[in-house]
């Protein structure tokens, strides 16, 4: 799966809990900071998914951020690429 694939399924998933914006620019900035660039690797997923989830849990709690991530996960899934 392409980045920028992977990118608007985690903001589609994420956003009725936090917002388009703040969904896209927490994503896009860690995937700047994690240096995923075109492709993502599952490494990388779950890197970035760890990153999301950390902070998903100031906003919404443990329990949701874990729904949430869960929720992406699922999207991620749907788009197929490495699991």
């Amino acid at each position: 799966m392409t980045t920028s694939e992977a990118v608007e399924a985690i903001v589609k998933a994420m956003a009725p809990y936090i917002g388009d914006t703040m969904a896209r620019s927490a994503t896009e900035a860690h995937c700047q900071k994690l240096g995923i660039a075109a492709a993502m690797s599952a490494d990388q997923r779950e890197a970035l998914l760890g990153k999301l989830g950390g902070g998903l849990n100031i906003f919404l709690g443990r329990d949701k951020s874990a729904s949430v991530i869960a929720e992406v996960r699922n999207a991620l899934a749907a788009l197929g690429g490495p699991r």
